[in-house]
């Protein structure tokens, strides 16, 4: 089990802005990306390698805005790739992600745990569909 705390995350609303060719980040996300990064590479986290489960613990009465929790998740479910962290986050890889709100936590932490299925889905199956 790993576990990584990052600052409170930037819904997916507001991660990518509109171009006048293509979106790109907003810079706000871009900021929490910049922010994000830096203290996970303070954690000097080790990566889980295979299949995955991760369980969010998102800050909860932060302020009084009304969030969608699942929103919260995928900037930093691409963080977790993009530092090499875990592997990726297609079905190969991220097999559960569960979600609660938590007011005993500041931002967001992130338990990242091995997976193993009732059916045996683990690394060796992952590894011979890749």
């Amino acid at each position: 089990m790993t576990i990584v705390r990052l600052p409170f995350p930037i819904s997916v609303n507001a991660m990518y802005a509109d171009g006048k060719v293509r979106r790109h980040k907003s810079q706000r996300y871009a900021d929490w990306c910049q922010e994000a990064g830096y203290r996970l590479n303070r954690q000097n986290v080790i990566p889980v390698r295979g299949p995955v489960s991760l369980l969010y613990e998102v800050q909860d009465g932060k302020d009084n805005r009304r969030r969608d929790l699942v929103n919260l998740e995928k900037g930093c479910t691409d963080l977790l790739v993009e530092f090499g962290i875990i592997e990726a986050d297609h079905d190969l890889i991220l097999r559960e992600v569960r979600m609660i709100w938590n007011r005993d936590v500041e931002g967001v932490r992130i338990t990242i745990t091995p997976f193993k299925s009732a059916e045996g889905i683990g690394h060796e199956r992952a590894k011979h569909r890749a």
